[in-house]
């Protein structure tokens, strides 16, 4: 049995909710244990949820950093979804920022778990937010051990 569209639409909210309320415990149970996260896709692949919870550490490192989503709209068909938003990244402190926009795509298994999330993004992807500087976080970090 495969995933619904209800599942995977409740999965995507809940995986927005986890970014918009920082919470990791929320974003680690819409994964499956085996679960794969590319952001983005062609790099290095974050597998299960210890690395997966890495790749929020990598987010929230920064304490002075505000991360936060801006849904656009989600798309359930059958045990896949399409996610897309904006994340909106600021550094108050330095009056810097940027606007990533983010198409994901996402399968689910049949428990309703997310099994594979696909980060589509690219510099061309990236907005400096009106009346601020461009904050360029060295992404590289999030892949190293």
């Amino acid at each position: 049995m495969k995933a619904t569209p209800e599942q995977v639409r409740a999965g995507l909210e809940n995986y927005i909710r986890a970014w918009q309320t920082r919470d990791k415990d929320l974003l680690l149970s819409v994964f499956a244990e085996d679960g794969v996260l590319e952001d983005p896709v062609g790099t290095p692949p974050f597998a299960g949820h210890e690395n997966i919870g890495r790749f929020w550490d990598f987010a929230w490192s920064d304490s002075r950093r505000q991360v936060t989503p801006v849904l656009e709209e989600i798309r359930a068909c059958g045990d896949q979804g399409i996610l897309r938003f904006t994340m909106q990244v600021r550094l108050p402190s330095e009056n810097a920022g940027l606007d990533l926009s983010i198409i994901e795509h996402a399968q689910f298994n049949a428990d309703g778990k997310l099994c594979h999330l696909r980060a589509f993004w690219d510099e061309n992807s990236v907005k400096k937010p009106d009346g601020m500087d461009l904050f360029a976080p060295n992404i590289d970090e999030a892949y190293q051990s």
